[in-house]
């Protein structure tokens, strides 16, 4: 009986401790990340074309797709994600950056996806945009290099070095270049509405042996367009909705016609010359596109097969390399 009674208690304790792993692993962050499927959304009301006209009745509609990404918990790590996949750490936050960092360079990575957006959908509607250099973005930078406690952060936009104006990635460089390894310069920087300089002691470059700034620059730019577009982007952040963002500037400036009634889908960076690129978590955006209701999925060519092999019936999946392929792809879709 006293053995008994040993056992009885032992199990108990044992239960008691099992529940509180359990409890934990279902609250605690991991260290890896989970993606999971998030329902596409209309991109009408988001993406909005001075002077366009309501869509019609039994007009198409555009959708850009979005991933849901968060730290995954210990459990999830243990039995896998339901309806999503974990991806590692290191292939989301590279050692030595934060999540703000993280959430700053979507940030970015949005307001460039943005006006590529408009820059290509109002050339391709026949509309005249200029585009000119309007500074250099900093969109990464080295924790290790000098400029890390220089005072300078993502999304500054670099105006001049030394007092002189460099707009352009390229003429940054060569201001770099030019002042040699060890020097420091005075980064004239634009952030918040205000001019302020930072001085910043330059770096060797590993790969080419020249004088750098430890930073990852991004090309900005100054848009004008007899058109105005506008954004409410709440919440999300990234590049990849850069075609759904061009296809519904599009769409509306020609009203809604080229949808021919469908529900369209898109996902895929954007570039000023139209060129569509290759994204993240195609799957689970196809999965949230049907969600949705789409009918058609345009994505990158390099990400359709997988985009297929999420298995997503109903949903046809149409691979695009531009934004003029998406647009030719529309003209055949019906």
């Amino acid at each position: 009986m006293r053995m008994f009674r040993t056992l009885l208690l032992l199990g108990i304790v044992g239960l008691v401790a099992l529940g509180g792993v359990a409890l934990w692993a279902v609250q605690a962050d991991s260290e890896d990340f989970a993606f999971v499927p998030q329902a596409a959304q209309p991109a009408i009301g988001v993406v909005e074309l001075e002077d366009a006209a309501a869509p019609p009745a039994g007009a198409g509609r555009v959708y850009f797709t979005t991933v849901g990404v968060r730290h995954a918990t210990v459990w999830e790590t243990w039995f896998g994600v339901d309806g999503g996949k974990l991806v590692p750490e290191h292939a989301i936050q590279p050692d030595g950056e934060s999540d703000s960092d993280r959430a700053r360079m979507d940030t970015i990575a949005m307001d460039d996806s943005q006006q590529a957006a408009e820059v290509v959908a109002l050339r391709a509607l026949g509309y005249r945009v200029q585009v000119r250099p309007a500074g250099v973005v900093i969109a990464g930078i080295d924790r290790e290099a000098p400029i890390a406690s220089s005072g300078a952060t993502l999304g500054d936009l670099i105006l001049s070095t030394d007092g002189r104006r460099t707009l352009e990635t390229e003429a940054l460089r060569d201001a770099v270049r030019r002042a040699g390894i060890g020097t420091v310069v005075d980064l004239g920087l634009h952030r918040d509405g205000k001019v302020l300089t930072v001085a910043v002691k330059t770096i060797r470059s590993e790969r080419t042996g020249k004088a750098i700034l430890g930073i990852l620059p991004a090309q900005a730019h100054a848009v004008e367009a007899p058109r105005k577009v506008t954004y409410s982007v709440k919440g999300i952040g990234g590049p990849s909705a850069g075609l759904a963002f061009a296809l519904q500037i599009y769409s509306a400036g020609r009203g809604y016609a080229n949808l021919h009634g469908l529900k369209v889908a898109a996902t895929g960076t954007l570039s000023m010359s139209g060129t569509v690129g290759a994204i993240g978590g195609v799957g689970e955006k196809a999965v949230g596109a049907k969600r949705a209701g789409a009918e058609v999925f345009l994505v990158p060519r390099g990400n359709a097969a997988e985009a297929r092999a999420a298995g997503v019936a109903g949903l046809r999946i149409v691979p695009v390399e531009s934004f003029t392929d998406a647009l030719r792809a529309l003209a055949v879709a019906p």
